[in-house]
């Protein structure tokens, strides 16, 4: 299994996948990862002519969700650490910025944007309140940063019912579509590492940020944190 503390396996992984990412994801959440990305980018409460920065971008759609908020006179750009995941982003979004870097050191100096976000990556970095810390340093005064995550799989029946789900329908369908098993039995397995609503907004608020806030979707499973620079 690969070890989500190891950078260069976790990157190596992702490259395996890239090619049928955004079609195992969207298969896997029955359509619906669209509209969280969209919500997401709602809560960066971005302008026209803005300026956001999408961190562990991947394939670039929540990029590409910024974009469309900001328009023509605003500036979106997407960072993420594997380059097979960054020429998918660049061939289907070929008017953003894209470029290769560290979400652990953002190459950026302070208050470079108004918004930051990053989705379904931050469980995969191996300090994920310094990612989020940096995130909230390249903040404008005022300017909000946003996670999109997965959380744990809440008590009961929608609980257990999702824990099945990722421990045998994410890797066996994931698996299959993308032609890479272990890659998906390793996202399978770190939902181990998946924090609760309660441990997201600590780690935001060790990290520095402000007034931070939680909306739960999809029946508890994914969540977005909010919060402004500290």
């Amino acid at each position: 299994m690969v070890s989500e503390r190891d950078p260069a396996a976790v990157r190596t992984m992702f490259d395996r996948i890239a090619h049928r990412y955004d079609l195992v994801n969207t298969v896997l959440s029955l359509g619906t990862d669209g509209g969280w990305r969209r919500r997401a980018a709602r809560e960066t409460a971005l302008q026209a002519g803005g300026s956001a920065l999408d961190v562990a971008c991947g394939s670039g759609k929540l990029t590409a969700e910024l974009a469309r908020i900001v328009g023509p006179r605003g500036r979106v750009l997407g960072l993420d650490f594997s380059p097979e995941m960054l020429a998918i982003a660049r061939h289907h979004h070929p008017g953003i910025e894209f470029m290769e870097g560290d979400a652990l050191n953002l190459p950026f100096e302070e208050a470079s944007f108004d918004a930051a976000t990053i989705a379904f990556g931050l469980r995969n970095l191996a300090d994920p309140v310094r990612g989020m810390r940096e995130m909230a340093r390249v903040l404008k005064p005022g300017g909000r940063a946003v996670v999109l995550e997965f959380v744990k799989p809440p008590r009961g029946v929608v609980g257990s019912a999702y824990r099945l789900y990722l421990r045998t329908v994410l890797p066996a369908v994931g698996g299959a579509l993308s032609g890479a098993p272990s890659a998906y039995r390793y996202l399978s397995d770190t939902v181990g590492s998946y924090r609760t609503p309660n441990e997201l907004r600590g780690m935001a608020t060790a990290a520095g940020w402000s007034g931070v806030s939680y909306q739960a979707l999809s029946a508890g499973t994914v969540g977005i944190v909010g919060g402004q620079r500290g």
